[in-house]
């Protein structure tokens, strides 16, 4: 089964990709951030620094609703190397919905149906990349996972992965594994990847025993939370990401400070991570609030190297 990581905006970044490459790895495939194609034709910095260079586990994820801005991103990944591209049907944010991009796309079901026809037209006639999509399951209610199952399953997408939650959800609530079993059974002959709420070995296990024709598990919070978790699926018993931590999170900070203005700014993204990395240590609360409190890199070293001294006590790290 292939283990994906999943497209976080500002979390799981390039530096984030390469440095989890270096320290931990067991992903197969990364997925880049959405990079916003729009009428400008033309791609921001901070998106070029998420696919470039070019590299061969990395699939661009695309935001529009546009068949020509769509294309025009298609064409010039395609000009880098990319095989396949991903287009984003899933995101809930309040200002892409709005905009009827990411799971506003869902909201209109003839609409969504015919983007795909003109975008599959278009690959008929030239040479783009593979097309694959990340949605969800509906925009306000599960009743409509069936017919949006079956637009879909009606075009030749590279993978289809689902995170079976609405987009009203956002990310709360428990993932609907019966709206999952709607898309499984109706794109029986489709890549699927389950993604949503894989936090554990067990959790992953699960997903394989009731899907066991599916070939993928995008991974996310997990591991953000545990980055060890990937080595765990593939073994269980495997200790290769033990003791990483701190070498990890200061060649990060390092990797953020060669290009963000400031201390300030890194500390941001630090923090950012360990709004997630600091769930697998309950026992440190403290230190975890010192790390909330921190204003230069000193104060965030020293309670960093406290929560480090715990690791070994923490399964996984």
């Amino acid at each position: 089964m292939l283990i994906e990581l999943a497209p976080m905006e500002g979390v799981i970044t390039a530096s984030y990709r390469k440095l989890f490459k270096k320290y931990y790895g067991g992903i197969d495939r990364y997925y880049t951030p959405f990079i916003a194609a729009n009428q400008t034709h033309t791609f921001k910095e901070r998106e070029k620094r998420e696919f470039l260079p070019y590299a061969d586990d990395l699939v661009p994820q695309i935001l529009t609703n546009s068949i020509e801005d769509f294309l025009w991103a298609a064409r010039e990944l395609k000009k880098i190397g990319y095989k396949e591209v991903n287009l984003n049907t899933g995101c809930p944010s309040g200002t892409v919905v709005a905009k009827g991009k990411g799971a506003g796309m869902l909201k209109d079901p003839d609409r969504l149906d015919d983007i795909f026809k003109k975008l599959f037209l278009a690959k008929e006639k030239e040479d783009l990349p593979e097309i694959s999509v990340k949605t969800r399951v509906g925009m306000t209610s599960l009743d409509e996972t069936e017919a949006l199952a079956k637009i879909f399953n009606h075009y030749d997408f590279a993978r289809i992965i689902v995170h079976p939650r609405v987009r009203e959800d956002y990310y709360e609530n428990k993932p609907s594994l019966e709206a999952f079993r709607v898309f499984y059974d109706i794109c029986s002959d489709k890549k699927l990847t389950y993604n949503g709420d894989l936090y554990t070995v067990s959790d992953v296990d699960a997903i394989k025993e009731r899907f066991p024709k599916i070939d993928a598990v995008m991974l996310g919070r997990g591991v953000l939370m545990d980055p060890t978790l990937p080595l765990r699926i593939a073994d269980p018993g495997s200790k290769q990401g033990a003791n990483k931590l701190g070498d990890f999170l200061s060649e990060l900070w390092d990797e953020y400070a060669s290009y963000l203005s400031g201390e300030r700014d890194v500390l941001f993204k630090m923090k950012d991570l360990w709004n997630f990395l600091g769930k697998a240590y309950p026992a440190s609360l403290c230190e975890l609030k010192m790390i909330k409190k921190a204003k230069t890199r000193t104060e965030y070293d020293s309670a960093v190297k406290a929560i480090v001294k715990l690791s070994s006590q923490c399964a996984g790290f």
